[in-house]
């Protein structure tokens, strides 16, 4: 019986040091964190690429005009086609105080608009939003468009981590085109660059495309996405709000989906912004 109960009990030992063993091994795994995890995607030092040669024959089309003749024609037509898609007519335009300052509006107006117009506008905008019990952040972003089709943004996005504790800090200087400027739609695209600090201190190129839709007083719906290149990897930002609008000032809150090098990150957020 003895025999026995030592057999148990070495048994139950083996059990606990297992146990602590395993228990410890995930801490370990885990101490990294998200975020440090991305900052080691972003950090890259070294980057491999991969070059490729294409080998054409030029004895069968290079010499053959009737292949250079239509070959001109398609890059015209696709050089004009992208520019029309980007560009756009330029109509011009105004913009009115405030989304639904006269009416079921949003941003911009025609000239033939008898109410109160601007040729400028600046918005400040703040966000905060959280994913779960680990992970907050905030985004700051000021929009200034000193001509209703062009304007520039500044932001910064941080992010925070409780366990462990790291924080990634994100900051994009943009320049923005604004391709749709209709009564009750708002669509742009634009391009920059974005520096992440914290210990990556590296600095990318940026671009970015939003939609905002004004659907009716007071409501409007809006959809971005943002992508930094950051070395072999990058920062992207996903977003999906809904604004209720009270004079100049617009509550917001929705989804945010966000990828940090291999990490990805679902939140949701609200916040507030003002326009001058």
């Amino acid at each position: 019986m003895k025999f026995g109960n030592f057999n148990i009990k070495l048994m139950k030992s083996k059990i606990t040091l297992l146990t602590i063993l395993f228990c410890l091994f995930f801490s370990v795994s885990n101490a990294q964190g998200k975020l440090n995890k991305a900052k080691d995607d972003l950090s890259g030092n070294s980057s491999s690429t991969t070059s490729t040669s294409r080998s054409s024959n030029t004895d069968d089309f290079g010499g053959n005009d009737d292949f250079g003749y239509f070959d001109s024609v398609f890059i015209e037509i696709a050089y004009h086609a992208t520019i029309g898609i980007l560009f756009g007519e330029m109509e011009s335009r105004y913009f009115y105080e405030y989304p639904y300052s006269d009416g079921s509006h949003g941003e911009y107006s025609l000239f033939t608009q008898d109410v109160p117009l601007k040729r400028s506008q600046f918005i400040i905008s703040n966000t905060v939003f959280a994913s779960g019990k680990e992970f907050y952040g905030n985004d700051f972003k000021l929009n200034y468009r000193f001509i209703p089709l062009l304007g520039v943004e500044v932001s910064h996005l941080h992010f925070f981590e409780q366990t462990p504790k790291v924080d990634l800090g994100v900051s994009s200087f943009m320049i923005n085109y604004y391709r749709i400027r209709e009564k009750n739609v708002t669509g742009y695209w634009g391009v920059g660059a974005t520096h992440v600090g914290n210990g990556v201190d590296e600095t990318g190129f940026a671009y970015q495309i939003g939609l905002d839709i004004y659907l009716n007083k007071p409501f409007s719906f809006g959809t971005s996405w943002k992508q930094s290149l950051i070395n072999d990897s990058s920062v992207d930002e996903f977003k999906l709000v809904v604004r209720h609008h009270r004079k100049r000032f617009s509550f917001h809150g929705g989804f945010h989906h966000y990828t940090l090098g291999s990490v990805n990150i679902n939140s949701m957020g609200i916040g507030v912004d003002y326009r001058f």
